[in-house]
């Protein structure tokens, strides 16, 4: 009695196997997606950054103010359908804002203040669109390169 229990569950682990593996290299590529996804042929509005200027030095309260003429509540995360999106990025990470947390200055002009201060040194902050599928539509990425200032009292 012991030794079929013993067979039938190592008969039932050894079937169990292949279907781990796969769940695995599945979660694998997956992760793999999500940290180089691929970029989209999708077509989106302009969009352009006006502050800071490239070569820039700023403080670590680090914003962004940019220009579309896309429908924000339409693209943005919190939209009532997903799809193109906007993406802000800093220091490698890339964030995608709700509605609410951009400021309106103007006509088609918004501001994004990031939540955290960046580390001093130099910065690169990019503002592109994305897909639904987070693919990055390589015509719209803008980017400035700027240096974050060791305090506010600097500059």
């Amino acid at each position: 009695m012991k030794r079929s229990l013993t067979l039938l569950l190592s008969t039932a682990l050894s079937l169990c196997a292949p279907l781990a593996r796969a769940h695995d290299d599945h979660s694998h590529h997956h992760d793999m997606a999500t940290m180089a996804p691929a970029e989209s042929t999708a077509s989106a509005p302009p969009l352009s950054i006006l502050l800071p200027q490239n070569g820039a030095v700023v403080s670590p309260q680090l914003a962004v103010i940019f220009k579309t003429p896309g429908r924000m509540a339409d693209l943005t995360m919190g939209a009532a359908q997903m799809g193109t999106h906007l993406h802000i990025e800093s220091a490698g990470v890339s964030l995608m804002p709700m509605v609410n947390q951009l400021i309106r200055l103007g006509p088609d002009t918004y501001l994004f203040l990031f939540d955290l201060e960046a580390k001093p040194g130099a910065q690169t902050i990019r503002v592109y669109w994305s897909d639904a599928m987070h693919r990055t539509i390589a015509s719209s990425v803008n980017e400035v390169r700027v240096t974050v200032a060791a305090d506010a009292a600097r500059q």
